[in-house]
């Protein structure tokens, strides 16, 4: 409720109640029966959908799923994930999103949190290096951490969430071997 409207509020009920004189009391209930309205309002006491369930999070599915296709589109075209300790809060500035909107997004569209769906596309990013040539000295620990893995251990959880294998088998999988 707005400050103005708390003053029309607190002026009709100063008419119907028939105090018209403006002395002192009624002055001071003019001034302060607005703020109170105010107070009351913003606490939550009078909340007009006190029956419905939280709506802390109002973005429907369809729109998460929207937003996590254009949340692709950045980190894909950007390569952010190469950061390492990279910040929720870094990436939804891209999106106009609040951290946790942009959580509630990426858990609603794809059934992870924030840094499993980092490590997913770093996993892939490690994938393609290995067979750049430019890479073929480096070992296993060094791509992750040039893909934004800052623990080996991490890398290796991640491996098999998204690929099913463990870093021994992953080279000789994914590695293509000239003929």
């Amino acid at each position: 409720m707005s400050l103005f409207m708390s003053y029309i509020v607190g002026f009709v009920l100063i008419i119907s109640l028939g105090i018209f004189a403006i002395s002192g009391p009624t002055l001071v209930f003019f001034i302060l029966f607005p703020l109170f309205l105010i107070m009351i309002c913003n606490s939550g006491v009078l909340s007009q959908n006190e029956s419905t369930p939280s709506q802390e999070h109002y973005i429907d599915a369809n729109t998460a799923i929207e937003y996590s296709r254009l949340l692709d589109k950045i980190m894909r075209r950007e390569k952010f994930y190469l950061i390492q300790n990279l910040r929720i809060d870094e990436i939804s500035k891209h999106l106009m999103l609040t951290p946790k909107e942009l959580d509630y997004i990426i858990n609603q569209a794809k059934h992870k949190t924030f840094n499993q769906y980092l490590n997913d596309l770093r996993v892939l990013e490690v994938k393609e290096m290995i067979n750049i040539p430019e890479y073929e000295d480096c070992d296993l620990k060094c791509l992750a951490e040039a893909c934004g893995f800052s623990d080996f251990k991490d890398f290796e959880n991640a491996l098999f969430r998204v690929l099913h294998t463990n870093s021994e088998d992953f080279k000789e999988q994914y590695l293509e071997h000239e003929a």
